[in-house]
């Protein structure tokens, strides 16, 4: 079986790069399921109801968040009700799920999301004690989690505390594609960060000029997204062997146009 997970997608540029890319590798690469980071689709902050139901016009299956998970105040009229949207399990919150599980040609898929503390909100529980008692409800064939968190080495810890005990773990959140996807020694597939589905040329998808006011005169323009030129489609492909539910393989997509 073959699951694309496409990294976040920023915005204007991080829509258009995606409908011109999925489409074509789903029917090309024979992939079974497509999970997508949506937390940064909406101008760089969030998902609006609009571009929920796009993704899943673009033959989405399940979306994924993050620490932008409630920017747009439309995703309220229905994260509560819908089983194709996680938002992280770890964030302390009333509303959405921090997991949700489909049924897929008999297989039980669970597609869960943790937030990192290291260097985010600290207000967050721990992503690892909190995937633990997850993992100890859970009875699905396939679970592939999206950890979203800044820092390298609290990604890489998880990757090995949960070898074997899910089918993949993929990082998001920075925007860089890392060049250490492997299927570890137990089985899970792993990459520290997917990389981000938008623009090329701006900073992690802002207009870089606003980044580098801010480096340099500690400037406070607003947040704008880098909605013209070059773009980026980010993604990873994992190969899951049906018999044992382990990772055969990782696959990284890197897309500039």
């Amino acid at each position: 079986m073959k699951i694309l997970f496409v990294g976040d997608i920023f915005s204007k540029l991080g829509r258009s790069c995606f409908e011109r890319n999925v489409k074509r590798i789903k029917n090309e690469q024979k992939i079974n399921f497509i999970i997508a980071n949506g937390e940064n689709i909406s101008h760089g902050k969030g998902m609006n109801e609009g571009h929920y139901k796009w993704l899943l016009e673009q033959g989405v299956n399940v979306i994924t968040l993050g620490n932008h998970a409630f920017q747009q105040k439309s995703i309220f009229n229905f994260i509560d009700e819908v089983n194709n949207v996680v938002r992280p399990i770890n964030m302390v919150c009333e509303h959405g799920k921090g997991y949700v599980t489909v049924n897929y040609n008999g297989l039980k898929i669970t597609v869960f999301q943790v937030i990192g503390k290291v260097l985010m909100d600290e207000a967050n529980l721990s992503p690892f004690t909190e995937t633990k008692k997850l993992l100890e409800e859970l009875d699905s064939d396939i679970i592939i989690c999206d950890v979203h968190a800044e820092a390298t080495s609290e990604k890489i810890a998880f990757g090995y505390a949960f070898d074997g005990k899910v089918s993949a773990i993929l990082g998001t959140h920075t925007h860089v594609q890392t060049s250490d996807a492997r299927v570890l020694e137990n089985g899970t597939a792993y990459i520290t960060d997917v990389g981000m589905t938008g623009a090329l040329d701006g900073v992690i998808g802002v207009q870089k000029d606003i980044i580098i006011d801010r480096y340099l005169n500690d400037g406070r323009q607003k947040f704008t997204p880098e909605d013209s030129g070059k773009s980026q489609f980010c993604a990873v492909i994992i190969d899951i062997d049906e018999k044992t539910m382990k990772a055969k393989a990782i696959e990284t997509i890197r897309i500039i146009e």
